[in-house]
């Protein structure tokens, strides 16, 4: 059990896991490769990882991080797996009834490129030892509320 802290910002985050101020970083809402990407340089670069909550939630080991390569589609596109938002889809996504929720993915084209609809998930060097007993945490949570991945 720890504390929540409330901090703004993907690069914000990951220095703060850095800076010893917050031991483990995880968000189910999605946010742009831009927002990302310089975070989970220096992160990694320090010995620490950033990977998809998706993948850390149901792969045994896994670690697997966003495609940063230059595409027309978003490569890390699961199906079935993101909401569509005004944010991540290409075109503005059908309107639901009041209680409905979002429709999701289907296709790669429905998602902006640059969109990480799958999570994020970081851990500063000081608590790597520690993978597994997160990764555990991170599947109760997700059994107990389902991430939204939006």
């Amino acid at each position: 059990g720890g504390g929540l802290v409330r901090a703004g910002g993907a690069g914000n985050k990951a220095l703060l896991l850095l800076e010893g101020e917050a031991s483990c970083y995880i968000q189910d809402r999605g946010v742009s490769r831009w927002d990302s990407c310089a975070a989970q340089a220096v992160l990694e670069a320090h010995g620490g990882c950033f990977a998809k909550l998706a993948a850390v939630a149901a792969e045994p080991g896994s670690r697997a991080s966003y495609t940063y390569l230059a595409s027309a589609t978003n490569a890390d596109f699961e199906p079935g797996l993101a909401a569509l938002t005004p944010y991540n889809a290409r075109a503005p996504p059908p309107p639901g009834g009041a209680d409905a929720p979002p429709p999701l993915a289907t296709s790669a084209e429905q998602l902006k490129p640059y969109s990480n609809t799958c999570g994020l998930f970081a851990l500063p060097p000081s608590e790597m030892a520690n993978l597994e007993e997160y990764r555990q945490a991170v599947r109760e949570a997700a059994a107990r509320h389902p991430p939204a991945y939006d």
